[in-house]
């Protein structure tokens, strides 16, 4: 199961809600499974490269959740659909992401700790943390 979090600007009650964790369509599961169900819409390269892997590794297993990323640059959150591609522990690809703002590499963040964010509409920093929407499938 994962959580949702709304995030809402004081300034221009712009509202933005993220998810993190798994669920009923997005949860850990075989590389063939995968393939074989096409439920799951990734990334064109993510997909590609786990077909390509397919082809030359045995056994996969992907590792697949919702994660929260703040730039360091822009200080802007966003969620994005985390994939490692593991093959008997050992991990053989995993996404990154980059900011769509600037372009800079993503960081995995702990929501938690994040003292405030940047507001992606009116660039004001009294972006915060409204409701925790307990569990969503």
């Amino acid at each position: 199961m994962g959580h949702s979090y709304q995030f809402r600007c004081k300034d221009c009650k712009h509202e933005q809600q993220l998810y993190e964790g798994w669920g009923f369509m997005i949860h850990d599961q075989s590389a063939t499974d995968f393939l074989a169900n096409g439920q799951v819409k990734l990334h064109y390269k993510t997909q590609e490269k786990i077909i390509n892997l397919s082809k030359t590794h045995n056994d996969l297993h992907l590792k697949m959740e919702f994660r929260i990323y703040r730039c360091k640059n822009c200080l802007q959150v966003s969620d994005r659909l985390y994939v490692e591609v593991i093959q008997n522990d050992k991990v053989l690809h995993k996404t990154q992401f980059k900011c769509s703002q600037c372009q800079l590499r993503l960081k995995h963040t702990n929501i938690h700790s994040l003292k405030y964010v940047i507001c992606p509409k009116c660039k004001g920093n009294r972006f915060l943390k409204n409701k925790e929407l307990v569990i969503w499938d």
